[in-house]
C-alpha cells in the first residue's frame, strides 16, 4: 500500500477506467514508492509506465514526461532499465531541440552501453546524433560498439551499415583535415583494418580523386559521368563533401544525404549512359514515393531520416547547379518539387516537426530566402507546443509565420487540409494528381511501408494487424 492508502486494485481500476492524463499525479505518487509485490506479479507494470509517458508526450506535456521519467529512473531503476529506450529516445530529441547539449550524452548512455537491447531504437537515436552532428559522441559510440554489432548473432547481416558508413567518413575527414593536399592511403587502410573493414579500392580511388585532388571542370565531369557514372558519382560525392565541409557539414552527414539521393536517382534511371541533366531530373511522384519508403512504418519511426533527406536534397542540387553539372531548368524543376513536398510534410506533420529541427541547425541553402528559412524555423519550434488538433486550428497558431513565409505557405495549407488515409503513406495524394509524372513511377517497384503519422501503437491498443487482440498480446510480444 502506498502513501495515499490506495490499494493495487484501486489504482488499476482508475488506470483502466479513468483518463490517464487526469490521474497523472496519482500515478506519480504510486510509482514514487516501493511497488507492492502483487502489482509487479499480477499486473502489466510496463504497460502503465509506457502508456503514462506516451500520453503525456502526445498531449505535449513535456514537463510531465521529464518528471515521470525522473521518478521511474530514481525510484524504479529496474523498470527503467527494462524500458529505457522509450524514455531516452524522447530525452535525446528533447535536449537537442532545446539546445541543452550537455544533457544529450547522459541521455544517450543506455543506448551507448546497450545498443542491442533494441537496435531499431538505437539506430533512430543514433541518427538524431548524426543529423545534429554530435561528432564526439558518435565516434565514441561507433568505436565502442561497432565490432559487437558486426558480430552479433541477433541482428541480420548488414545491420551495421549505417555505423560503417559514418565511420568511413569520419576517417576520411580526419585524413582531409590532416593534409588536404595528399591522401595517405596506407594509413587509411590500416585504420579500416582495425575495425575489420575491407578496403574498397574503387571507392578509395574515387574518394582520393574527389576529396584530395583539384576539382575537374564541368564539361570534363559531364563527359566522365556518361562514360563511367559509378566512378564519377564517387568522385563528385567527394567534391560535394568538400563543398559542404566549408558550410559546416561533417563528411558523414553530407555523405548520408548524397548517398540517399544517389540511391533514388539510380533507382529511377532507365539507362547507364545518361547525361547528368537526365540522371538528376526529379519527378514529384517518384521522389514522394521514395521519401515515403524512408520514413519507416507503424512499428519503426524513421521520419527523421525522411526529413533530413528532403531538406538535405536542396544542398545537393544547389551544388550541382553552382558547378554547372546540371542546367538551370533542371535545378528550377527540383526546387519546385522540393518546395511542394516540404510544404506537404510541414502541413501533414505539423505537431511533430520539432523532432526534426536539426534542419534549422544547418547553414541556410543559398537558394532559400532568408524569410522562408527563418519563418519555417519558427514553425518547427512552435510545433513543440501544438496539440494534435484539426489543421485549421493549428493553422491559426502559425498564421503570422504563414503570412511571411512566401510561396511555401500555399503548399503547407494544401498539405494540412488533405485527408490522410490510415493505411496509406502521408505523401500519397500527389500519386493521384492530374499532373503526376507517370514516367517516374513504377507500380511494380518495391512496395514501401506507410509513414507513421501518429504516436506508436500503445501496448493496450488493438493490434493494427487486425487480429482483434491487444497489441501487447499480439505483434507487440516481439
Amino acid at each position: 500500500m502506498n502513501n495515499n492508502n490506495m490499494t493495487t486494485e484501486e489504482f488499476w481500476d482508475k488506470y483502466i477506467n479513468e483518463d490517464i492524463l487526469e490521474i497523472f499525479d496519482l500515478t506519480c505518487d504510486f510509482f514514487s514508492n516501493e511497488l507492492p509485490q502483487e502489482f509487479t506479479d499480477d499486473y502489466d507494470v510496463g504497460e502503465v509506465i509506457l502508456e503514462t509517458r506516451g500520453h503525456q508526450e502526445t498531449a505535449k506535456n513535456f514537463d510531465n514526461v521529464l518528471k515521470f521519467t525522473e521518478i521511474i529512473r530514481r525510484k524504479q531503476p529496474r523498470l527503467y532499465q527494462e524500458n529505457f529506450q522509450y524514455f531516452d529516445d524522447f530525452l535525446v530529441d528533447y535536449y537537442y531541440f532545446h539546445q541543452e547539449n550537455e544533457k544529450v550524452k547522459p541521455a544517450f548512455v543506455n543506448f551507448r552501453h546497450n545498443p542491442l537491447e533494441d537496435y531499431d531504437e538505437f539506430l533512430s537515436a543514433f541518427n538524431i546524433l548524426l543529423f545534429y552532428q554530435y561528432s564526439e559522441l558518435l565516434e565514441q559510440v561507433i568505436y565502442e560498439n561497432f565490432k559487437g554489432i558486426c558480430n552479433s548473432e541477433n541482428l541480420i547481416g548488414g545491420a551495421e551499415f549505417d555505423l560503417a558508413e559514418c565511420l568511413v567518413n569520419i576517417l576520411l575527414q580526419d585524413a582531409y583535415e590532416k593534409d588536404k593536399g595528399d591522401f595517405d592511403q596506407v594509413g587509411y587502410k590500416v585504420k579500416l583494418s582495425e575495425f575489420d573493414l575491407e578496403p574498397n579500392e574503387e571507392g578509395i580511388s574515387a574518394a582520393e580523386q574527389g576529396i584530395f585532388k583539384p576539382q575537374l571542370g564541368a564539361e570534363e565531369i559531364k563527359g566522365y559521368f556518361v562514360r563511367h557514372r559509378k566512378n564519377c558519382n564517387g568522385m563528385v560525392k567527394g567534391y560535394f563533401q568538400r563543398y559542404m565541409y566549408e558550410r559546416g557539414f561533417e563528411f558523414y552527414l553530407s555523405s548520408r544525404i548524397w548517398n540517399k539521393m544517389l540511391d533514388f536517382c539510380e533507382g529511377k534511371s532507365k539507362s547507364k549512359t545518361q547525361k547528368p541533366d537526365s540522371f538528376f531530373q526529379i519527378g514529384t511522384a517518384a521522389f514522394e514515393k521514395y521519401l515515403a519508403g524512408l520514413s519507416g512504418s507503424m512499428f519503426v519511426d524513421n521520419r527523421s531520416e525522411m526529413m533530413a533527406i528532403l531538406w538535405g536534397s536542396v544542398y545537393v542540387f544547389e551544388f550541382l547547379h553552382k558547378f554547372d553539372i546540371i542546367t538551370q531548368a533542371t535545378f528550377n524543376n527540383f526546387i519546385e518539387v522540393s518546395r511542394k513536398l516540404k510544404g506537404k510534410v510541414i502541413g501533414q506533420l505539423l505537431p511533430d516537426l520539432w523532432n526534426s529541427n536539426f534542419v534549422h541547425c544547418w547553414e541556410k541553402p543559398d537558394c532559400v530566402s532568408e524569410a522562408e528559412f527563418i519563418e519555417e524555423g519558427n514553425i518547427f519550434r512552435k510545433s513543440s507546443s501544438l496539440k494534435y488538433e484539426e489543421f485549421d486550428v493549428m493553422k491559426g497558431k502559425i498564421s503570422e509565420e504563414l503570412d511571411k513565409i512566401g510561396e511555401l505557405a500555399d503548399f503547407i495549407i494544401e498539405g494540412g487540409k488533405e485527408e490522410k488515409a490510415p493505411d496509406l503513406p502521408v505523401l500519397d495524394d500527389l500519386f493521384n494528381s492530374p499532373n503526376r509524372e507517370f514516367e517516374d513511377y513504377e507500380p511494380d517497384e518495391v512496395v514501401y511501408e506507410p509513414i507513421r503519422t501518429e504516436p506508436k501503437v500503445g501496448r493496450n491498443d488493438p493490434c493494427p494487424c487486425g487480429s482483434g487482440k491487444k497489441y501487447k498480446k499480439c505483434c507487440g510480444k516481439n
